[in-house]
């Protein structure tokens, strides 16, 4: 006879960045409203921060999809910035935007400079969102700061939000990104997940989905202590483990099954970039 099984939907813990099963912590919770100040105040530039796995791209998304859907806001988003010289990068945002891109690099800016004063003129406030930030190369940053000089006398036509690993922190740290840095108006950074906040994103996630966490409280210690409060960690743990009690037909799920399951996963190490809330805290003030 088969044992009733766990029966979480696989959607539960996929790594996808699904805006609907974004768990909002204290941290994720200042960058939003952070994030919000800059674009309603039409402040111009806000940077996002964090490390490999905490929510970055989650968290651009659920603001993306936030003013994508307002008529009163006209968004568009980057999500991996490779393009190889700055005319490019101009390009790629003004094809994300719908402007017509011209062969100069010139006159494609004067192009999108009529795009966001026409928005300006109806109403609406822009709003570019870029992830994995960090890709960007020197030139790009001098791009963006010029694209910023897009204003009128009290406001700025255009905002954007960089959303970066560790590394953009230091990429700005350069001299000679300080007039780019001058004008970011303020900046977050995400930190790792405590104890407490692992099994509240557990019990989120299932909460979403209509189901209950089938995981016992020292399993979800076992979690917390494999992933070091890293979300995407945390879910790929989660979802493995499901995965075992499905196998087993088990409805709860013990310590012992989570760390068989976590012998299947790479493990994040320590090398791969500061993910704790004491390093992050040490990068901040870097």
């Amino acid at each position: 006879m088969v044992k009733a099984s766990t029966m979480i939907p696989e959607s539960v813990f996929s790594i996808s960045p699904n805006p609907r099963f974004f768990y909002v912590t204290p941290s994720v919770q200042a960058a939003i409203a952070k994030t919000q100040y800059v674009v309603r105040a039409r402040q111009g530039l806000t940077t996002i921060i964090g490390d490999v796995g905490l929510g970055k791209t989650s968290l651009l998304r659920l603001l993306y999809n936030e003013y994508d859907d307002s008529p009163e806001f006209t968004a568009a988003f980057i999500v991996n910035p490779k393009q190889t010289s700055e005319t490019a990068f101009l390009k790629a945002i003004c094809t994300e935007f719908g402007v017509k891109t011209k062969r100069s690099q010139r006159e494609t800016e004067y192009e999108l400079r009529g795009f966001l004063i026409d928005e300006y003129q109806a109403g609406r406030n822009v709003v570019l969102f870029v992830d994995e930030a960090q890709q960007l190369k020197g030139p790009m940053f001098e791009q963006i700061r010029q694209i910023l000089n897009f204003e009128t006398d009290e406001t700025k036509l255009i905002n954007i939000v960089l959303a970066g690993q560790v590394e953009l922190r230091y990429k700005l740290a350069d001299r000679s990104k300080r007039a780019l840095v001058s004008r970011i108006a303020v900046s977050s950074t995400l930190d790792a997940l405590t104890p407490e906040e692992t099994a509240g994103m557990i019990d989120f996630r299932c909460t979403v989905a209509g189901v209950k966490s089938p995981f016992d409280f020292e399993a979800v210690q076992v979690i917390y202590q494999w992933s070091r409060g890293i979300p995407r960690e945390v879910i790929k743990l989660c979802a493995i483990s499901v995965q075992y009690a499905a196998l087993n037909g088990l409805k709860r799920i013990p310590a012992d099954l989570v760390e068989a399951a976590s012998a299947d996963i790479v493990k994040p190490t320590e090398e791969s970039g500061p993910s704790s809330r004491g390093t992050m805290k040490e990068a901040r003030r870097a």
